[in-house]
């Protein structure tokens, strides 16, 4: 109760002086600025980018705000007197500590309206936001620790701000990847684990991990330790005994904590508020791992010594591979090896498809390149596939239980594809029929193969739009579709040629086999003049970026499950389906443009300086579902012939992702969707009007700063009224007799 006694009376100081409102207007205003630069830039309804300069502007603000907490107090000769009334010092530091945290939060609160703003424009993941808020009430409460206890050795205020700036800057500096870099894998690591960056970018992607919550409730431990002591102290005789076990039982109680901040990397749990729980096993996993039938062994092959960058990753890896053996019960075995230091792992390492990953390293003053492993092995009785490097951890679920997959089951199911760019001797579709090869059995299908359409193909991939096709192979498709097959469709009706650059309508040979559906892809250009996305233009000064329309980031509808965990895809020189013939209630909206898109339907330049009406604008349909009531076969279209060319998906991998789910969900196997569709890409951020988009801007770069600012005149105002006004006794004087 009395701790609460002091933080009430601190907090209440800092808002009954122009300090408080001061802080917070510079915090609101700093924060806001910052981040609306970043996020309009980047497009993306997220926090991230308030969270990628929060430690930077939290390194001025908090000892700011905590400079004054003891330091003040005991330049004044206040203390004496408040520790001579019936309050420990243990108590007075907890209440000054406890005003300090809860001014800091009352100034991220503030900072809710940036999501609220965003909301305008988005559909906001708030599990996401409340865990990222989560994080950075963490960090200022680690952060007020070490300001408290910096305003506990001086009398002065100005070296009480120092002090504190200087300490959470190293804690800084030590997780920056340029410093990490320069030093020995062996000390990169743990300085890694020791600086605030990593656990706080953790947090920042919306899982709680108990490891980074050890870590910020330790570091505040510490300092508040140190600052007991300091406390203490005063009244205590130099080089007495007393001041020695004073400091020896300090120490004992810092070195305890630190002690817990770094073995808190060992510890397990974390509560993952991401959307869709993208970091958490999916149920197809648990499934698919729940049900096997022998051993599988998973080898991680991992040196001790690597850079930091991918130290780190390695925890993620160590995660994931703790849930999956948990997952498995008794048939999944973990094996870790160090192939650098064991020549006997490094042998069977190379037996099995793993070899050294060089990486460039600064040391001594000099670049150096040193070799590595971080892969994986997973061997089923004398079956093996391996992923011979970790370079992302976003879709290693996706690979390492689909691998599994593949090595417990009989025989893969067949996939017939029809490439076009294959079928001229260019194949620009290789990515993606490699990933098909991972769990199917991919077939060409081509006028001359002998690809057999029957039940056993479990579905027909026709990648790109030839001008014409061969009747045999149209007439192959449509018995096919006709005795219950399923097909994906990706192909445009318009020929573009980038050289001329001219557009011109052609007819699409696959609409005879979508006929079956009702569905058909029509043969004009759509644009979006809303939702797009930049490319490069040459200009006068070089090559700019500019917005394209033909390049429409179509919105998904997550309406199906194909597409209900990926967010938008991007849609080269697309056309719009058409599903005025198909049945009632078979068709589901896969893909959609804003409702600022149009069409053209004559040939058209595709230079994005053309000019491009805004009449006739609505919401276009761009990719589709059709799922017959009889239940036999389905269909899924988009309308672009480049979505999933080798070309497009590098630069949007979200495409890759849905064709597999498509191709999944054709051939019915629809674990494999559960577990890829994890989409960890941030919400895009697109505003109906310009006027939104300033107005979020605005309203928290200037007007609420402004509202604290009137807030903050009123209360002030108020109380100096208040302090005007005559003293008058609470009873009134009575008058003599």
């Amino acid at each position: 109760m009395r701790v609460w006694t002091v933080a009430r009376r601190e907090l209440k100081s800092l808002f009954d002086l122009p300090t408080g409102y001061v802080l917070l207007v510079a915090f609101l205003a700093i924060n806001a600025f910052l981040f609306f630069r970043s996020a309009y830039l980047a497009q993306v309804a997220s926090l991230r980018p308030m969270l990628d300069v929060l430690p930077w502007v939290f390194l001025f603000f908090v000892p700011a705000v905590t400079m004054r907490s003891l330091a003040e107090d005991i330049r004044g000769g206040q203390i004496e007197v408040v520790l001579a009334q019936p309050l420990s010092e243990l108590e007075l530091l907890l209440g000054k500590y406890l005003a300090s945290v809860l001014f800091l939060w009352i100034a991220l609160a503030l900072t809710v309206p940036i999501p609220l703003a965003l909301a305008l424009g988005a559909d906001m993941p708030w599990s996401t936001v409340l865990a990222q808020y989560i994080g950075a009430g963490l960090l200022a409460a680690g952060f007020a620790g070490i300001g408290t206890w910096a305003s506990s050795l001086s009398r002065s205020q100005i070296t009480a701000f120092i002090l504190a700036a200087v300490i959470m800057f190293l804690l800084i500096l030590v997780g920056l990847n340029p410093l990490l870099v320069g030093l020995p894998p062996a000390l990169a690591a743990p300085a890694a684990r020791i600086g605030v960056l990593s656990h706080f970018d953790s947090i920042g992607r919306g899982v709680l991990d108990l490891r980074d919550v050890v870590y910020f409730l330790s570091l505040a431990g510490i300092f508040l330790a140190l600052a007991y002591g300091a406390l203490l102290g005063r009244k205590l005789a130099p080089g007495g005994g007393a001041r020695r076990r004073l400091q020896l039982g300090v120490g004992l109680l810092a070195a305890s904590l630190v002690v817990v901040n770094l073995l808190g990397g060992y510890i397990g749990g974390r509560l993952d508020l991401s959307p869709g729980h993208a970091y958490t096993l999916s149920p197809a996993t648990r499934r698919v791992l729940g049900h096997l039938d022998d051993l599988v062994t998973v080898k991680l092959f991992a040196s001790s010594e690597l850079p930091t960058e991918v130290a780190l990753m390695k925890r993620d890896v160590d995660d994931l591979l703790r849930d999956v053996r948990t997952a498995g019960h008794d048939k999944i075995r973990v094996l870790e090896r160090d192939p650098s230091s064991d020549a006997a792992a490094r042998r069977d390492a190379e037996s099995l498809g793993i070899q050294p990953v060089q990486f460039n390293v600064i040391g001594q003053s000099e670049l150096q390149v040193k070799q590595g492993y971080l892969g994986l092995a997973i061997q089923h009785g004398s079956q093996t596939d391996a992923i011979p490097f970790v370079e992302h951890t976003d879709d290693l679920e996706y690979r390492l239980v689909s691998s599994i997959r593949n090595l417990t089951r009989a025989r893969k199911p067949v996939i017939a594809f029809a490439g076009i760019p294959a079928m001229e001797q260019n194949n620009s579709f290789s990515e993606f029929q490699q990933q098909l090869a991972k769990s199917y059995d991919v077939r060409s299908l081509g006028p001359s193969d002998s690809t057999r359409l029957d039940s056993t193909v479990a579905a027909v991939v026709l990648a790109g739009a030839p001008d014409s096709a061969p009747g045999p192979l149209l007439d192959r498709l449509k018995q096919y579709v006709d005795k219950g097959g399923s097909v994906l469709v990706l192909a445009g009706g318009m020929a573009v040629s980038p050289q001329e650059p001219l557009a011109t309508p052609r007819e699409v040979p696959w609409n005879a086999v979508l006929q079956h559906f009702g569905v058909a892809v029509r043969r004009d250009l759509a644009y979006d003049l809303v939702s797009n996305e930049a490319i490069p233009v040459p200009s006068d000064f070089g090559r700019v970026l500019q917005v394209y329309p033909f390049f429409i980031r179509a919105q998904s509808t997550r309406r199906s499950t194909v597409n209900q965990d990926l967010g938008d895809a991007v849609l080269t020189w697309a056309s719009t389906i058409d599903t005025s013939k198909a049945a009632r209630g078979t068709v589901t909206p896969l893909l959609v443009s804003s409702a600022s898109a149009g069409t053209f339907t004559d040939a058209t330049s595709i230079d994005p300086r053309g000019n491009f009406p805004q009449t006739k604008l609505s919401r276009r349909l761009l990719g589709a579902v059709v799922t017959p009531k009889a239940g036999r076969g389905r269909a899924v279209v988009v309308g672009s012939t480049d979505f999933a060319t080798d070309r497009f998906i590098q630069s949007a991998p979200e495409n890759l992702s849905l064709v597999l789910n498509a191709t999944d969900w054709l051939a019915q196997d629809e674990d494999l969707i559960a577990i890829r569709s994890k989409d960890r890409r941030p919400v895009p951020l697109v505003f109906a009007t310009a006027a939104e988009r300033e107005f979020a801007k605005y309203a928290n770069i200037v007007g609420l700063p402004v509202l604290v600012v009137l807030i903050g005149l009123a209360h002030l105002l108020r109380r100096r009224r208040r302090t005007r006004d005559p003293y008058r006794p609470l009873v009134p004087a009575e008058e003599p007799a």
